[in-house]
Order: C-alpha cells, then structure tokens, then sequence
C-alpha cells in the first residue's frame, strides 16, 4: 500500500510536471506568434512609409516639375542608401516618358521645365476643354488606360519604377498655374 501511494503521487508529480512544460511550450508559441505580427505589421508600415514617396503622384495629371525633383531625390537616396544598381530588388528608377532621369542634374531639369510644364502619372484622363469663366479645367475619363505607370517588386512589395508621362498642353499647364480647379465629366 505504502508503495502503490509514493506510485501516485510520483504520477501526479509528473502529470504536474507535464502541465507546466506544455504551458511554457504554449506560451512561448504564442508570444512567438504575436512577436511575428508585430514585426509584419512594422514591416508593412515601413513598406508603405517607402512607396508613399511614389504613391502620392498615382492618378494626378497636375505634378509639377519640383514635385518630379523630389522623386528623384527620394530615389536616388534610396539607392545610394541600399547601395542598388539597377536590376537590384531595391533599385528604384524614375522616368519621364518612359526614359530615366536618375543621372539627370535636379537644377537643369528645374531650369527646363520650372513655368509651363506638368505632368501625369497612372491618369486616366485627359482634357476635354478649359472653361476661364469658371476657372475649371474639365477633364473626360478614358476607357481601358492601362495603369502601370508605378511599378512594385514582386517580392519586397516596394516601389522599383514611376513613369511620368509629360502634358504638351500649355493651356492647361497655365490654368493650373493660374489656380483653377480640376473637373472630372
């Protein structure tokens, strides 16, 4: 009797000790699974944080030139700072009209286009006529644009290319320089 009651409480001793590793094994997952989310949830915030520096321009016909010299300058720090060459998962590029203008002088570029040229990028309109009366510039929406003027690694989910597309319209390149707004029919 005496031994079957040290056998019991021997059990129960390692029915105790089982409980508290497969607690400590629990916990240990599940702060491992909470670590994970957290981290994915920065990671997601830092990814955002990089591609708003591109994302800001998508769907605007009304980018200024200084606007384009700030993309530049975001990229080329990007790619000085992750010591990227072209092809490289972090490598940004910015084009106008589908050339880069990576290598191009920022204060050239501003001396060019600074009074009368504008912009577009992933825009899915164009202008269908500039009413000074209203001040208003009204635009139509076009049928089937493709929108891949901003474009992502598959991978890392950051911004690798910005296409701007040039706007050779010097009316409304002045209207808007004159203020008026934008209208979409």
């Amino acid at each position: 009797m005496e031994n079957a009651s040290k056998a019991l409480i021997m059990a129960g001793e390692m029915l105790i000790g089982i409980l508290i590793i497969s607690l400590a094994v629990y916990m240990f997952t599940q702060f491992g699974n909470y670590s994970k989310t957290v981290n994915d949830k920065i990671s997601e915030s830092q990814i955002t944080q990089f591609n708003v520096h591109f994302t800001a321009y998508e769907a605007r016909a009304n980018i200024s030139a200084q606007e384009i010299a700030s993309a530049i300058n975001f990229a080329n720090q990007s790619n000085t700072n992750y010591d990227a060459k072209k092809g490289d998962d972090y490598f940004v590029d910015v084009c106008i009209d589908g050339t880069s203008v990576l290598s191009k002088d920022i204060n050239e570029f501003l001396k060019d286009n600074m009074n009368n040229t504008f912009y577009s990028c992933n825009c899915e309109y164009n202008i269908k006529s500039i009413d000074d009366a209203n001040q208003k510039i009204i635009m139509n929406k076009l049928q089937g644009k493709d929108n891949n003027d901003i474009q992502y690694n598959r991978y890392t989910q950051l911004v690798t290319k910005i296409n701007f597309h040039t706007i050779n319209n010097s009316d409304y390149a002045n209207a808007l320089l004159k203020g008026y707004n934008i209208e979409i029919k």
